[in-house]
């Protein structure tokens, strides 16, 4: 199924000729159907639900996710890629990164024969690779040299030509020099999401482990008593349905705990869904940006990943702890209606035989003495990792 990209406000696919992808700040896309029909001027992206003012955000336009949208066309839906060069309608079979236009093959081959655009670099597109089209490589104002420098002051991709011009007294740098570092500070950023990911699916492993042990401990507690009492039915029965009441009066309390563990799943998932989405759309841009798009793409992609490294959440949970000890069952038989106690920390335990919850059972009453039934439920502080 063809993995095109959709925009986070409409959920409409975006197609080749559609509506053009915006950039939030979030680095989720927006179609720009929704940017100029945002209510109020406040758009709100439904993946990670952040709102965005536009009159106090100018918003710019994807290219990343415009030249991944061209060659998902060019590789899934290639009829829909039309000449651009005479406009006849005729399918589109190669492209001219110079003339950053489409051509049909009449055109291609005219294209060729022209002195002025026969040197041109023409490209099949069956061929095309990530990144290959709309590729910068000349200047286009000195005679096309090719493209070396980048001006840090106005942010700009020069020729030889320019930087001995107007650009003479600003900060210019080799651009493959440029281009390497903001590539690997990017890179860098991608490494701190992508660690802080792992550490939060971890922490999702831990939430889920702590939801399927409260829920088996529940019901091994629930045998171990049963067994119990079984072996008492007679002096025991009148205390066994006290104990079960207070039980589950307990399991009340267990069920608000499992509803606080699962809505913390949910947001939990949300914010790692997050996550995940912001590690794609860097690995995306490292696959089909440009040299200028990774310059230009740096300040908002720091700008997300900052966002999202502050807003981990601090506290983890672990599985309840939870005990079912029996002992003196020739003093319950005198002091039956004191048998028995639930205690919600686990810390008062006495000395004598423990029934864990793994399915072992009382089989003679009489061996056993006095016991007490414990349920510890404890919360601890998580432990998530990553690159600052």
């Amino acid at each position: 199924m063809d993995a095109f990209p959709k925009c986070s406000v409409c959920q409409q696919q975006f197609t080749f000729k559609g509506s053009a992808p915006y950039l939030l700040p979030c680095l989720h896309a927006v179609c720009e159907t929704c940017v100029t029909s945002a209510a109020g001027g406040v758009i709100s992206c439904s993946t990670c639900q952040r709102e965005v003012n536009l009159t106090d955000t100018s918003l710019q336009k994807d290219v990343v996710r415009q030249k991944e949208i061209c060659h998902l066309t060019a590789k899934h839906r290639p009829t829909e890629l039309l000449c651009t060069h005479e406009d006849d309608g005729n399918q589109a079979l190669s492209w001219c990164q110079e003339c950053e236009e489409l051509l049909c093959e009449y055109c291609q081959n005219m294209h060729n024969r022209f002195k002025a655009t026969r040197r041109h670099v023409v490209v099949t597109l069956t061929d095309t690779t990530l990144g290959s089209m709309y590729a910068e490589s000349v200047c286009k104002l000195h005679n096309r040299y090719p493209l070396e420098y980048f001006d840090k002051n106005c942010n700009s991709l020069l020729c030889a030509e320019c930087k001995l011009g107007e650009h003479a007294d600003h900060d210019v740098a080799d651009l493959n020099v440029a281009v390497d570092a903001a590539k690997g500070r990017i890179e860098e950023h991608e490494k701190n999401v992508s660690a802080y990911r792992i550490s939060h699916q971890a922490y999702l492993e831990r939430i889920s482990k702590a939801i399927n042990d409260t829920k088996k401990t529940s019901s091994d507690l629930k045998q171990a008593i049963r067994h119990t009492f079984h072996s008492l039915r007679t002096q025991l029965d009148q205390r066994e349905r006290e104990l079960t009441i207070d039980l589950e009066n307990l399991e009340n309390q267990t069920k608000h705990e499992l509803s606080n563990l699962h809505s913390e799943q949910v947001t939990s998932h949300d914010e790692s869904e997050r996550y995940k989405c912001t590690s794609n759309y860097i690995e995306t841009a490292l696959s089909y940006a440009s040299n200028w798009d990774f310059l230009t793409l740096e300040s908002s992609i720091q700008d997300a990943t900052e966002m999202y490294l502050t807003s981990l959440p601090t506290d983890s949970y672990d599985a309840p702890a939870t005990t079912f000890n029996t002992s003196g069952l020739d003093k319950l038989k005198s002091d039956i209606s004191e048998f028995g106690s639930i205690s919600a920390n686990g810390s008062d335990q006495d000395n004598g035989t423990q029934t864990d919850g793994s399915g072992s059972h009382l089989t003679d009453a009489e061996s056993k003495q006095e016991g007490v039934l414990n349920y510890n439920w404890t919360l601890l502080e998580p432990t998530l990792t990553g690159a600052s």
